[in-house]
């Protein structure tokens, strides 16, 4: 089996798809910690099995009803709603509200009591009881308003319990009878027996009062109120949780109800006031009807008017016939008037005798003929006498005493119908008035009456309204209607294997949470993709971690428990042939890292034991002056001198050099004593020679050098190295590191890095088998 692939391996290595995650590196990472998830895992799943055996399983209680919003075809509208005055209809999503509403749920906790819970002790566990199965009821005769308080009494006999411990001491340890009143500092109460006290004498029973707001505050959380279907039903589901069935279902029929009376009752209050609105009203518009039609009257009565039309059509027919008459009367006068003309005339025998048709005086008619025919006779006499003759003068005194009877009459009569044409005249300008006045009277009457007609019109439409109000307030019914009332669904299997399943994650999540938090927090270097992504530097192998009991993987006590560490280290001394292109002698490696605890020593002296091993002449040089081990390492002399001793020219180099007995061509250069100044020291000519007079004598010489972050000594000696093998040990080196090695190897500062993975426990870091390859 070969252990590690070579630099040319390396370069040949597939891209990554993910250079931070690999499936299969994470879960051999964590099956490492296989017995902490199992810890854990084990503590879960008991914590599962007591939250089964202590906690009751909830139960869905279920309740189906219809709602009808108040725009069905089938609701009766209200008065006010048919008088555009009412608000807008109500929907089904208010109804829905209404019924999950705080107000209606906390009524019905205090109306079921479901603020006090019973329980009974069995086996030091408390079983839920309720009204069908506990044994007494509690009642409140006084409350203080002191309540979150448990009381847990023992029912001794069928008569007398003792109340064992209560949150008032003065009671505590009482026996009291059933039904007595017990003073507390929360209140005046009493315990009353139901018919189960028998079965329950000799027990414990825990009576629990909670704030009915937290309890409200709990059933609101639970209770689910739902349309099945928004846009095409009426069915709303209701459902609850509960640990007590019969308390659920209780909870849920109650609900309803109190939703049915709370309707109920919205709309009775609702109806009544708009019975007081109409009567307030009616009171209102019978006052004004009555000071309506009293106007009438009074405008009626003032202004004499029984039938406006009637008396109008009289005015008219009276103004025509004082019309008639007066024509009568001008034309009377303008005959009376022709008539004087006529008399006035000094030439009657040209003129033309009038008309006496419309006269209706017969005197003056007969004396106008008798005129007439006095006149005539004159002319005939004058057409065979002379004027002058004496013959003329009885007919001219005849026609005299006519002409002054006739004027005499003429003046009567035109006086007569002088006055009778004024008098007319007079009429007719009363007629004219009353007349024209007719209109207006008629308007402001028909104003009175119209005013009259809204008023009692309005009257007898609320009068109609009161009457469908009082009717609809006799017959108010709720619009919710019961489909199914409540009933219990049993709890699913899968909810009872749902703690035990979350218990299962739990006991996987926490323990790699745990460990994610910890890597976190490390922040060390933990998989080879950490080095690729952060250094440009190739990598030569890695290193498996192993429990040793030599320093010495090659030692018989460990070659059975570390066969691929042997191996690892025998392919790191191929690997050395092609990082020093092949060179057969004077071969310098440095071994390099940045912290202390990285395995420098532990890698230098096992290199060095597999190169002597293959007949390759190796020698070791320690240059940790600050924490030498290579004497402990191969049960060397501490005392012996080292590499402080020659290059502060206190010893030769033949006299520095140790042979390890039990490893053949193996020598060893030990730190030496203790010196201040070996840094200057190591910055001299004599360290060079000393490499060159190495590399004449040796195939390898291995250079543990000391941490390269804390002391400088590795970069003073690089300049004599050929190759550098930078040691990253896994879990241990810090990814802050990775910045500095890139650092040394950008600047050049040491010869041919490459990186040596250190400490790769393939089972911890999910990593088995990442370098390794089978050989065919």
């Amino acid at each position: 089996m070969c252990a590690l692939k070579t630099n040319t391996q390396a370069k040949k290595r597939p891209p990554l798809i993910d250079d931070d995650f690999d499936l299969r590196e994470v879960i051999q990472k964590y099956l490492y910690y296989w017995p902490v998830f199992l810890l854990f895992t084990i503590i879960t799943l008991i914590g599962a099995y007591a939250y089964h055996v202590v906690t009751k399983p909830l139960y869905d209680i279920k309740a189906t009803m219809l709602l009808q919003d108040d725009k069905g075809a089938n609701d009766i509208k209200t008065s006010l709603q048919e008088m555009g005055i009412s608000s807008s209809p109500r929907k089904l999503e208010d109804d829905v509200e209404l019924i999950k509403s705080r107000r209606i749920v906390e009524n019905v906790v205090k109306d079921l009591k479901l603020w006090i819970s019973y329980k009974v002790v069995v086996n030091h566990l408390k079983e839920n009881l309720y009204k069908n199965t506990t044994p007494v009821t509690f009642n409140f005769i006084r409350n203080s308003g002191k309540l979150n308080q448990k009381i847990t009494i023992v029912i001794e006999s069928s008569y007398t319990f003792l109340l064992k411990t209560s949150d008032d001491p003065e009671i505590s340890g009482t026996e009291y009878s059933f039904s007595s009143t017990v003073e507390s500092n929360f209140g005046t109460w009493q315990l009353t027996p139901t018919p189960n006290l028998r079965k329950y004498i000799g027990s414990t029973i825990v009576i629990e009062l909670a704030d009915p707001k937290d309890i409200t505050d709990t059933y609101q959380s639970t209770l689910e109120v739902a349309l099945r279907d928004k846009l095409e039903s009426s069915i709303v589901d209701i459902s609850v949780k509960d640990q007590i069935p019969q308390r659920g279902q209780d909870f849920i029929n109650y609900l309803i109800s109190s939703y049915n009376k709370t309707e109920v009752a919205d709309r009775n209050a609702k109806t009544k006031g708009t019975l007081d609105f109409i009567d307030q009203r009616l009171d209102s518009l019978a006052i004004e009807l009555n000071l309506a039609e009293k106007n009438v009257e009074n405008y009626r009565s003032s202004h004499g008017i029984t039938d406006v039309n009637a008396q109008s059509q009289v005015y008219i027919q009276n103004a025509q016939t004082n019309g008639l008459k007066l024509d009568d009367v001008n034309v009377q006068l303008k005959v009376i008037n022709e008539i004087e003309n006529y008399i006035n005339s000094p030439n009657i025998t040209d003129r033309t005798v009038p008309s006496t048709l419309n006269i209706g005086d017969q005197n003056l008619v007969t004396l106008v003929q008798s005129y007439t025919d006095q006149q005539l006779e004159r002319s005939r006499m004058l057409a065979t006498t002379p004027e002058k003759n004496p013959a003329f003068e009885p007919i001219n005194k005849q026609i005299a005493t006519t002409r002054a009877a006739i004027k005499e009459n003429i003046n009567n009569i035109k006086a007569s119908l002088t006055a009778t044409r004024n008098a007319l005249q007079n009429y007719g300008s009363q007629f004219k008035s009353s007349i024209e006045g007719i209109p207006g009277e008629d308007r402001e009457l028909a104003a009175l009456k119209r005013l009259q007609a809204s008023k009692e019109s309005l009257y007898n439409v609320l009068l109609q309204k009161r009457e469908e109000t009082a009717l609809s307030y006799a017959s108010i019914v709720s619009n919710a209607r019961m489909v199914d009332l409540a009933y219990v669904i049993p709890p699913k299997k899968s909810k009872a294997i749902l703690p035990f399943i979350i218990a299962l994650v739990l006991g996987l999540l926490i323990p790699a949470g745990l460990i994610y938090i910890r890597d976190t927090i490390k922040n060390q270097v933990t998989s080879l993709r950490n080095i690729e992504k952060a250094l440009p530097i190739p990598i030569s192998g890695d290193l498996e971690w192993g429990k040793l009991r030599s320093p010495i993987v090659t030692d018989a006590a460990n070659a059975k428990v570390n066969f691929i560490l042997i191996e690892q280290f025998r392919s790191l001394r191929t690997q050395l042939y092609y990082l020093h292109d092949n060179d057969s002698k004077g071969r310098v490696t440095l071994i390099a890292s940045s912290v202390a605890g990285e395995g420098r020593s532990f890698i230098s002296s096992n290199l060095g034991v597999a190169l002597a091993t293959s007949g390759k002449k190796t020698i070791i040089l320690e240059l940790n002056l600050y924490r030498p081990v290579m004497s402990d390492i191969f049960n060397l002399p501490v005392s012996h001198p080292g590499m402080s001793n020659y290059l502060n020219w206190e010893s030769l180099k033949e006299e520095v050099i140790q042979n390890t007995v039990t490893y053949r061509n193996l020598d060893v250069i030990a730190a030496g004593q203790f010196i201040p100044n070996f840094s200057e020291l190591l910055d001299r000519k004599r360290i060079e020679i000393l490499i060159d007079w190495l590399r004449l004598h040796y195939d390898h010489i291995i250079i543990d050098s000391s941490p390269l972050q804390v002391i400088g000594d590795a970069n003073i000696v690089s300049r004599l190295c050929d190759i550098t093998l930078y040691i990253i040990r896994k879990g241990f080196t810090s990814k802050t590191q990775l910045p500095f090695i890139n650092k040394l190897h950008t600047d050049d500062q040491l010869p041919k890095m490459s990186i040596l993975f250190n400490g790769v426990d393939p089972i911890r870091y999910g990593y088995k088998d990442y370098f390794l390859v089978k050989d065919k």
